[in-house]
């Protein structure tokens, strides 16, 4: 006995093998997700009287956390404002105190050129 396949039968065939495979992997998929939307459902029930004192809170707050974010958004502003003010007022401070030692060095140079000067003075008068 000699059997035969047409290639019309052989795509009938490998067309009812995706169809059952496909629709395998989507039972398996179904199962799943079943599974998970019980574990959900449980969850929710397990947690129905703690969502159900959450759920009238939210806008409160949500409120709060917007009111909290300006708060820190402009304190931050301000510290960042402080710390500004003070580089300049530090470099101020080490501009001025560089002058004022510049200053004192001239002034040294200075009362060192007169003090020899007077010493040469007097020096040169014990010689004669």
């Amino acid at each position: 006995m000699q059997g035969s396949i047409t290639l019309n039968e052989l795509g009938i065939f490998i067309l009812f093998a995706l169809i059952v495979v496909a629709g395998g992997y989507a039972i398996v998929t179904l199962r799943n997700i079943n599974g998970l939307v019980k574990e959900a459902t449980a969850v929710l029930q397990g947690n129905k009287d703690h969502l159900n004192k959450i759920i009238p809170n939210l806008n409160g707050i949500a409120e709060n956390t917007a009111i909290i974010s300006e708060e820190v958004k402009k304190s931050v502003g301000e510290a960042g404002a402080a710390i500004r003010t003070i580089s300049h007022e530090t470099t101020d401070t080490v501009l001025t105190i560089n002058e004022t030692a510049e200053y004192v060095a001239k002034y040294a140079i200075v009362i060192g050129e007169i003090i020899k000067s007077v010493v040469c003075m007097f020096s040169s008068d014990k010689k004669h």
